[in-house]
């Protein structure tokens, strides 16, 4: 019990750490936005949107390099065994610059293709939006190389220096917004040249500290180049590649198609919907990261049992987490816009409303992607998860072709990621023996009442005159923390949050 005390503490506090930079990142994103969409209006906004959408779903090997690389770092720390992590880190770099040469050529040689029949986009863009196009490129390519520091800052759970880059970053791109209103060139170059210049600073800061502070990260050497780990982790990273490549193909397919029935407007507010989906999934992220290396270790130390119950307290508590961000902004999303955006587009506030739901269906059972990781079997976790996912792409096209609503695109999402989150669990019940009995006890019961009285709350709340609606996140933050205490927690998670309010009331005397 203390082992598993000691884990969930170190959970916790990472996982402050990192809502902590969610929220001051997402605070001037959000503000960074308002004012982008201003100085380069509606359609070069969509413009840009749709291009660097392009680019993020053909590079999707990013995040999923970095998911392989903190797993085996982290399995192998659970064993003790430093060669293993060394040879492993350096197999990511070579895995990573042979990435990156592979997408750069790609992405070059498709130019023609993507802006003469692909994209819809007005002729006197064109040339501008193939500048914005390298400079993505060109932004991609430095990000991609971060990848295996950051992995190994993840598996070292080294989250503080991790947050304390992006809010320097997110303040770089606040203050390039705001340089925005003085520039007298094209403000779409200006600001997609500028955000290079942000991916460089990142690469160093990460690559730097890194060498210096980890053993594994110090001697880059090709000598420590290994053909059986290359092609164990290269195979581990194609099926994480097809699962991440599943998640961009849907978002940016849908883009696409929107922008072929709809043009470039519906793109903006697509857009926006986007970043607030992403901004959201920095939040249920935040304790799928935390928790990733312990689950790992645990896994690498064949400890199953605490593999299975790790993954289960953080799909509980990422869904409260998340819902209590989720719920009130569904109900105030109108009045969220209207400050956010001086004109927001149609459908902004549907969209938004939407995706955001769509994000806390994913959360029923995140955490049990975490188990699947560790544990490795990634192959057809991947076909079945993730293929139920990307079949919301045909399924949103033959809806704009029949006519329906654009907001029915984003329901088909919502519907894929439901039974995407089912077959989740009973993939796990064949393959690694979770109980479904016992996730759906510990987890499923145990999220009904705190749901049900945060709706309440928040229905209720939406009734406030509109300069209030912040008051429906403090009632919502409130209601929610109470009836989780009472009525969402398990035994043994009482008891660790009971402990961890001891000795937070100890360091206060």
């Amino acid at each position: 019990m203390k082992q598993f005390e000691s884990a969930s503490n170190r959970v916790i506090f990472n996982t402050v750490v990192q809502y902590i930079r969610t929220f001051i990142s997402s605070c001037i994103a959000l503000y960074s936005s308002r004012i982008i969409l201003r100085e380069l209006g509606a359609s070069d906004f969509g413009i840009y949107s749709l291009v660097s959408g392009v680019i993020v779903m053909l590079s999707f090997a990013n995040l999923s390099l970095s998911s392989t690389t903190q797993r085996y770092l982290s399995f192998h720390q659970g064993k003790g065994d430093m060669s293993m992590q060394e040879k492993i880190f350096n197999n990511s770099i070579f895995i990573q610059l042979l990435l990156n040469i592979a997408l750069v050529v790609v992405l070059v040689s498709l130019t023609p293709v993507i802006f003469n029949s692909f994209l819809n986009i007005p002729l006197d863009r064109i040339a501008t939006s193939k500048i914005v196009y390298y400079s993505v490129i060109g932004t991609t390519f430095f990000s991609m190389l971060s990848v295996p520091y950051i992995a190994a800052l993840t598996a070292h759970e080294n989250i503080l220096y991790t947050s304390i880059v992006q809010i320097v970053s997110s303040i770089i791109k606040l203050l390039i917004a705001f340089s925005l209103v003085y520039i007298t060139a094209d403000k779409l170059v200006y600001y997609s040249l500028m955000i290079i210049v942000i991916a460089v600073v990142e690469f160093l800061a990460y690559s730097i500290y890194c060498s210096i502070k980890y053993d594994e990260c110090k001697r880059i050497h090709f000598k420590k180049f290994d053909v059986w780990i290359f092609k164990e982790m290269f195979t581990f990273t194609g099926w994480m590649v097809y699962s991440t490549a599943c998640l961009y193909v849907r978002a940016q397919g849908i883009a696409i198609v929107l922008n072929r029935f709809l043009g470039t407007i519906i793109n903006a507010s697509f857009g926006i919907a986007q970043q607030l989906s992403g901004l959201i999934s920095f939040v249920s992220k935040s304790m799928l990261n935390a928790v990733r290396p312990q689950v790992a270790r645990a896994e690498g130390s064949e400890n199953r049992e605490k593999v299975i119950r790790l993954s289960e307290i953080t799909s509980k508590f990422s869904f409260f987490i998340l819902a209590m961000i989720v719920v009130p902004a569904v109900f105030e999303m109108d009045t969220i816009i209207n400050i956010w955006l001086e004109n927001p587009p149609d459908y902004a506030v549907s969209f938004s409303r939407l995706v955001l739901i769509m994000s806390l269906v994913d959360q029923l059972t995140a955490g049990m992607g975490a188990a699947n990781l560790a544990i490795g079997n990634v192959k057809y976790y991947s076909l079945i998860t993730y293929t139920i996912k990307i079949l919301a792409l045909p399924a949103a096209y033959i809806c704009l072709r029949a006519g329906f609503s654009p907001n029915a695109v984003i329901i088909c999402m919502i519907i894929s990621e439901f039974i995407s989150a089912i077959a989740r669990l009973y993939f796990l019940k064949k393959t690694s023996g979770l109980s479904l009995k016992k996730y759906s006890s510990s987890v499923f019961a145990y999220e009904i009442i705190p749901v049900i009285c945060l709706i309440l709350t928040c229905y209720v709340c939406s009734y406030l005159p509109e300069y209030l609606f912040f008051l429906s996140f403090v009632c919502a933050a409130a209601v929610l923390s109470a009836t989780v205490y009472f009525f969402g927690l398990c035994k043994d998670e009482k008891q660790i949050i009971n402990s961890l309010l001891v000795k937070i009331s100890h360091l206060k005397r």
